[in-house]
């Protein structure tokens, strides 16, 4: 009787390990398919996230291209506002150069015909002078 209680609390001892040790597993086997499911919603989560993000930044891309349109704009209107005031200078100051220019001629050539008509009355007057 002995050895019957004593193979009896020994197989008790085996077992009671080897049960705890498959209720570990199912509670693991359990965790495993809770962290698979949380897994699999955190993935559709990402994907949603990532389609939100990119339709966002489709919509400010588009908004830049606008906006890049609307700076090319401004772009031709300030340098027009500023080429055509230099080109009109521009023309004026190499109109107002030709011009002096040819001023400065006419009175060099004005000045030879003084010069040289004074020289010629100069010497009329020296001969009315000499030859009364």
């Amino acid at each position: 009787m002995k050895t019957i209680s004593l193979l009896s609390i020994l197989l008790c001892a085996i077992a009671m390990p080897l049960r705890a040790q498959t209720q570990e597993i199912s509670e693991i086997k359990d965790d495993i398919a809770t962290i698979k499911t949380d897994l699999a919603v955190l993935t559709t989560e990402v994907k949603n996230l990532k389609e939100n993000v990119n339709e966002r930044f489709d919509g400010i891309d588009k908004r830049f291209d606008g906006i890049e349109k609307g700076f090319d704009r401004l772009n031709n209107i300030i340098i027009a506002c500023i080429g055509i005031p230099l080109a009109i200078l521009a023309i004026g100051a190499t109109v107002w150069g030709l011009l002096a220019h040819r001023r400065s001629r006419k009175d060099q050539t004005l000045e030879k015909q003084i010069e040289n008509l004074t020289q010629e009355i100069e010497t009329l007057k020296q001969k009315r002078i000499v030859n009364p």
